[in-house]
């Protein structure tokens, strides 16, 4: 996307989140455990998952380490995107 100027404007972003709740065979764990970059996984035990203020608390103590793996890594990418020197078309400096 460009202005009239021809210069490259930065497009809209999109913020997903995907939560799942689902039984599990896996061992429980003691905090939650980043899969990627972005995504938690925590497995609790049966009688955490029946209790809705521990599944309240394993749903919040998932979600921020998730939204701040997300936000680091959304940074530095643009970070990177704007660190990329631009290279000047034809010739010359």
């Amino acid at each position: 996307m460009t202005n009239e100027l021809g210069v490259r404007l930065m497009g809209n972003y999109k913020i997903k989140v995907n939560i799942e709740i689902i039984e599990s065979d896996e061992a429980i764990s003691a905090s939650p455990e980043e899969m990627e970059t972005g995504v938690f996984e925590f497995n609790i035990s049966p009688e955490a998952a029946e209790s809705i203020d521990a599944c309240e608390q394993a749903l919040l103590s998932t979600n921020y380490p998730a939204l701040r793996s997300a936000l680091a890594h959304h940074l530095e990418t643009l970070s990177q995107k704007k660190r990329k020197p631009r290279q000047k078309q034809g010739f010359g400096k």
